[in-house]
């Protein structure tokens, strides 16, 4: 009886300890579909035309995301939506109105390929959010 009690015990004790060891956490990709309705949506559109709620309200007219690619030679341009979307490269033709995300979605960073075998930490919110954008294109 009193070896039950010990192995019990033993047990016990032994998940107490478990309890306070803190646990690796599962990271989990960030959701760009998620991500653009929290910040896009409202401006571009939820199906990203450039006809939000708030598109009406701006001084400049929020762009047509599912054009991207149509504008580009059917190349999607990753590196600009990146850029554009990080507040890195801008031009004169960018309303203030548009956030610069770099700030509000840092956090893990991933590799991204920006061309010709370079590559350059990204936030993966941002990368995932590229992602989301680049499903949007018109066929």
């Amino acid at each position: 009886m009193r070896k039950t009690w010990i192995l019990g015990l033993a047990a016990l004790a032994a998940s107490s300890v478990a309890g306070c060891v803190p646990q690796e956490r599962e990271h989990t990709q960030p959701s760009g579909k998620r991500l653009y309705a929290e910040n896009c949506a409202a401006c571009h559109g939820p199906s990203g035309q450039g006809d939000g709620t708030l598109a009406k309200d701006l001084f400049m007219p929020p762009s047509d995301l599912t054009a991207l690619s149509a504008n580009n030679d059917g190349i999607f341009p990753r590196n600009y939506v990146v850029s554009t979307m990080d507040g890195y490269a801008r031009g004169e033709h960018f309303s203030g109105a548009m956030p610069e995300f770099g700030v509000k979605l840092a956090g893990k960073d991933v590799i991204m390929e920006t061309g010709d075998g370079v590559v350059t930490p990204t936030p993966a919110a941002l990368v995932a959010l590229a992602d989301y954008i680049e499903s949007l294109q018109a066929d």
